[in-house]
């Protein structure tokens, strides 16, 4: 058996290796990309409700909460198919040092905005650079390491993200309970110490000659044909894979379960089962087709779903969150997966931009219709029919499937 290659950068200016400390360091940065995506709704998930007390009262508060934690998804939807481009004219270190420096000031401006308005513009810049980031460091991911590196790296993203989403559920939730409900905004500050090992780890490349400015046109984008329609799934999905971050803290809330540590350790549950489910998708694709595992990873969300939407106290919603998060960690790595399957080399960069435009949609979708339906039946009875939608969107399509099977 050959022995594996060792996980050692190459300086493309020189040709030489460099040492390990910053070959490690190196590779932090580029994995920290899924980590900027998870801070920009987790940070905000255990204090929902306090964000809708500070800033009005009753419905009105709760939109605005909404707008809070769910107008950066916009700028992620939006910065998600762009910013190829950007790299393209900037190069990969410069555009991401660039967006590392603008996700912290524009996230650590929750520390001390009052305005809400200057505050959802602020979080909005967010989103945009928390796209920047991920496509940033999964673009220098291929610039940076021969093929057999690239695809160990890659295999540790889901579970890292993951992870970085407990982290984080769990430490917003202790600050807000420590230093008020501002305190969780400091988290974006993290995006400060990855800019310097930023400077200190990555070398700069040599420059090269520039793609051209049309080369991405009309004919190129035609390349994404065949993804449409699965990212209309993939956006119908994330509607429900965001209901934990969007709105298990105001069903928390009536349920008499007030403090943020306490809301952020029933989020978390969540999270812990994302990563499991990261974990098991290799062996799970490799018996199920692309049809079957995205039923599993409905049947999962909306399952959990409903559990929660049952619930009578904080342990029960609990394990509705970790049977969706099951979800969730599948759906994930399965929507790229299915996006780099099924377009060419060169439109795969695309394709992944719009995988997480598909993600963000999804979840600025959630609360425009998770609150009518609160309207109607209340937040329980929101849960429970939205989560009945996406098991019975199962069985349909398996009753569809079976009528074409040519099809199936």
């Amino acid at each position: 058996m050959s022995k594996a290659e060792p996980l050692i950068l190459i300086d493309p200016a020189t040709g030489t290796p460099l040492s390990r400390l910053q070959t490690w360091l190196a590779i932090a940065v580029m994995l920290s990309g899924t980590t900027f995506v998870a801070l920009v709704v987790t940070a905000v998930a255990p204090i929902m409700h306090r964000l809708s007390e500070h800033f009005g009262q009753g419905q009105h508060g709760n939109w605005l909460a909404y707008g809070v934690a769910t107008v950066p998804s916009i700028g992620i939807a939006i910065g998600g198919p762009l910013t190829g481009l950007a790299i393209e004219r900037m190069g990969s270190r410069n555009f991401l040092l660039t967006t590392l420096l603008v996700f912290g000031v524009s996230g650590g401006a929750g520390l001390v905005i009052d305005d809400v308005r200057l505050l959802i513009a602020t979080r909005f810049i967010l989103g945009f650079s928390a796209a920047g980031a991920v496509t940033g460091t999964l673009i220098m991911i291929g610039e940076y390491f021969s093929p057999e590196m690239r695809i160990r790296i890659l295999s540790y993203q889901g579970a890292i993200g993951a992870i970085a989403a407990l982290v984080i559920i769990l430490g917003s939730g202790q600050l807000a309970d420590w230093a008020g409900w501002r305190a969780p905004f400091a988290l974006y500050l993290f995006a400060f110490v990855a800019f310097i090992a930023t400077l200190i780890a990555i070398p700069r490349r040599p420059a090269g000659p520039r793609a051209a400015v049309g080369a991405v046109g009309l004919g190129g984008w035609s390349a994404l044909a065949t993804i449409w329609a699965p990212l209309v799934v993939v956006v119908a999905l994330f509607v429900g894979s965001f209901m934990p971050t969007l709105q298990v803290s105001f069903l928390l809330k009536d349920l008499g379960v007030l403090k943020p540590s306490n809301q952020s350790l029933v989020i978390a549950a969540g999270s812990i089962m994302v990563s499991i489910g990261s974990a098991l998708y290799g062996p799970l694709r490799l018996r199920f087709s692309d049809a079957w595992m995205l039923r599993l990873c409905s049947l999962s969300i909306g399952a959990g779903i409903v559990v929660s939407g049952f619930a009578h106290e904080a342990l029960q919603v609990a394990a509705g969150c970790a049977i969706s998060g099951l979800g969730t960690g599948l759906l994930n790595p399965q929507v790229n997966n299915m996006l780099l399957s099924r377009v060419a080399p060169e439109a795969r960069g695309r394709a992944v931009g719009l995988g997480y435009t598909a993600r963000y949609v999804g979840d600025f979708l959630n609360p425009v219709i998770v609150g009518p339906l609160a309207v109607v039946a209340g937040l329980s009875g929101a849960f429970v029919i939205l989560g009945l939608a996406f098991v019975v969107a199962v069985g349909f399509d398996l009753a569809v499937r079976r009528m074409t099977p040519a099809s199936a």
